[in-house]
């Protein structure tokens, strides 16, 4: 019955435009997004290391300017001697050197220099031409990976990544919340509204609500994989990125790794289907509760908005931080635990997270069909339920 009443289902959500319509978005949203930014150029490799011995030079004349009275900055001005002279080859190593191996050694240097640099306080250097911690730690990951794996560096290197960290960041979050949250604001609202013949069918509410999570779940992930395919294809053939080979940062037991593309796109999809079951989940909670498709929306934004309300109000709320794990790109990227000051958000702990709390949400669905089952009279069973 289980398998008759979720063909049912399907067939439902096929005839449903609205599910169309959002499986069409989906198609068409990586493929346009990259249509739009294939007109910003993103910096060359060579570009960023420009900028980068801008800012080394300028701090370099900074110390200049007190070392001499300073002990502490006179040791950092030695430090930054050195760190200038070795960015200045890496960038003559990415353009004309095509030396990939030293590039990879003077950066890993770089990083020992500036590390050094940075326990000592960064004396005298002003905090616009300090580099954060941080950035030096995902520099360092980044360069250990491509010398691990023998990679070779060009100047446009890592275009391709930065094509799929842009878009999937554009797309996870807020965006990806109101998409599910559309698709799932009638699972339970429709059939109330719309009686079938197997609203009177043996099978359990618990079977039903597992029944429809399934097949909308099934229809959204199928759409987003095959659009962010198409976008892929996309990039490979019009935007001339189709090195697909060069790491991509990860934030992971408060520290940072570099992954190859496809670990971390497994991540990623690993966790959206995690996020969109979790969605669907809390749709059908909110329809019981309120029995009103757009309230199933604006209770979902309005829930996602809290930690943003609470942290404006100065309020620390640290319960409410699973709330924006859904924004995964920013899970992975560190970007989060940074935000929130909370060091231990990583990937593996916002899934462990966000399934538990899809495994509560499931539990309060159940506990309350069972409340207002002993509710309702014996001799009205079909009204227990939606």
């Amino acid at each position: 019955m289980f398998w008759k009443y979720t063909s049912f289902e399907s067939k439902l959500l096929l005839k449903n435009r609205k599910n169309w319509f959002i499986g069409v978005f989906l198609l068409l949203f990586f493929v346009l997004y990259f249509m739009y930014y294939q007109q910003i150029t993103p910096p060359t490799l060579h570009d960023q290391k420009s900028g980068e011995w801008g800012m080394a030079y300028a701090a370099f004349e900074y110390l200049d300017l007190t070392r001499h009275d300073i002990p502490e900055v006179a040791e950092v001005y030695d430090y930054y001697t050195e760190i200038a002279s070795l960015v200045g080859m890496q960038r003559w190593y990415i353009g004309n050197g095509n030396d990939s191996e030293q590039y990879v050694d003077n950066g890993l240097e770089i990083n020992r220099l500036r590390l050094i640099v940075d326990d000592l306080g960064n004396r005298g250097i002003p905090d616009h031409l300090i580099i954060p911690r941080e950035e030096i730690l995902k520099e360092d990951a980044m360069l250990r990976y491509i010398k691990e794996n023998d990679l070779p560096i060009e100047s446009d290197s890592f275009a391709t990544n930065q094509h799929l960290t842009n878009v999937l960041g554009m797309f996870t979050g807020l965006l990806l919340l109101v998409i599910v949250l559309i698709s799932g604001n009638e699972l339970l609202v429709y059939e109330r509204k719309h009686h079938s013949v197997l609203k009177g069918f043996p099978i359990s509410f618990m079977k039903k609500v597992t029944s429809k999570i399934a097949v909308h779940f099934i229809q959204l992930y199928i759409f987003l994989v095959f659009g962010f395919l198409f976008g892929v294809i996309y990039v490979a053939n019009k935007l001339d990125a189709n090195e697909f080979s060069f790491p991509i940062l990860v934030y992971k037991n408060e520290n940072f790794i570099a992954v190859s593309t496809s670990e971390y796109l497994l991540y990623m999809f690993l966790g959206l289907a995690l996020i969109i079951v979790l969605i669907l989940s809390l749709s059908v909670l909110f329809n019981m509760l309120f029995r009103n498709a757009f309230a199933n929306i604006l209770i979902g934004l309005g829930i996602f908005l809290l930690p943003d309300i609470a942290s404006a109000a100065g309020l620390k709320a640290t319960f409410l931080h699973p709330i924006k794990y859904i924004d995964l790109t920013k899970v992975l990227s560190g970007d989060l635990a940074t935000e929130l000051g909370n060091s231990s958000i990583d990937y593996w702990n916002a899934m462990a997270t966000l399934g538990i709390i899809t495994i509560v949400i499931l539990g309060t669905i159940f506990t309350i069909n069972k409340l207002v089952y002993h509710r309702v009279p014996k001799d009205m069973p079909l009204e227990k339920a939606f």
